[in-house]
């Protein structure tokens, strides 16, 4: 993922001030991953798989709007 790119892979530009690159992206996501456990108790995530994602709501950090975020599949 870039830079404004949440998990569902849309990318994020206010129209307000133009911030392209900070935002504050409220996500539910569900995913199934393979966590491998040692015998210490530390975690290692080999395998992670998104079933479903849904942005909630994207604030701009630069200026702290929610009403003028604008997205696209385009990073250019």
């Amino acid at each position: 993922m870039g830079a404004g790119e949440a998990v569902t892979g849309e990318v994020y530009r206010c129209a307000h001030c133009g911030n392209r690159t900070r935002f504050d992206v409220y996500e539910t996501v569900r995913r199934r991953r393979f966590a491998h456990f040692t015998l210490g108790g530390e975690v290692s995530i080999d395998e992670e798989e998104i079933l479903d994602a849904t942005v909630e709501r994207v604030v701009c950090r630069w200026c702290d709007r929610d009403d003028a975020i604008e997205t696209t599949t385009d990073a250019g």
